[in-house]
């Protein structure tokens, strides 16, 4: 038999996660770009140019390079596989780090019936959420220098590892008042339906 401290600890986590599920997130992430002088602000065309380690897996970076031909689509550049100006390349880390809002269980001190201090320790136990960081890093080069124009990146931490439905969000906040370089943290709001892994 279940503990009542313990169910009613699952249950609040339940109510939790199906509360979260039915509300939109909002995507805060911290932002840095960098801009160079021969940088064209709109209408420029690109093409996706890829690192030999992005060739290995061509579903995932095929995927990738959508979501960011949409972000870049959105602020006014086209592309154009054949003749574009600038090369783009777009990559995406993952990492599971250490939850910093975690606070592992701690025993207090209690006196029991003989006067004596005993340690007691809570009924129920501290589970730490995983947590994630995921950067998205974006940059412009020119196809006849070899200058990189603008370089972007943006980092999200969070318990969420739905990557495909955060990667879109990312990209919008990445290049957020392109192209003005600087640092800055954007939120941007994301629905609550989406596609990707749970």
């Amino acid at each position: 038999m279940i503990p009542r401290g313990l169910q009613r600890f699952l249950m609040l986590i339940l109510l939790a996660l199906l509360s979260a599920c039915s509300m939109p997130r909002m995507i805060d992430s911290d932002v840095q770009s960098f801009a160079g002088a021969g940088l064209a602000s709109g209408g420029a065309e690109f093409r996706f140019d890829r690192l030999p380690s992005q060739q290995q897996n061509t579903d995932f970076q095929d995927t990738l390079e959508s979501l960011a031909q949409e972000a870049l689509e959105r602020i006014g550049l086209t592309r154009n596989d054949t003749s574009g100006r600038y090369l783009a390349q777009v990559s995406l880390g993952v990492d599971n780090i250490r939850n910093p809002h975690y606070r592992p269980p701690r025993p207090r001190l209690v006196r029991g019936a003989d006067g004596r201090l005993y340690e007691e320790w809570p009924l129920t136990p501290a589970i730490e959420v995983p947590w994630y960081r995921h950067r998205v890093h974006l940059t412009l080069r020119d196809s006849s220098t070899s200058q990189v124009d603008f370089e972007t990146t943006a980092v999200f931490d969070g318990p969420w590892r739905d990557t495909l439905n955060l990667v879109p969000p990312m990209l919008e906040a990445a290049l957020k008042d392109y192209p003005t370089p600087g640092k800055r943290r954007v939120v941007v709001e994301l629905p609550p339906a989406g596609k990707g892994e749970r």
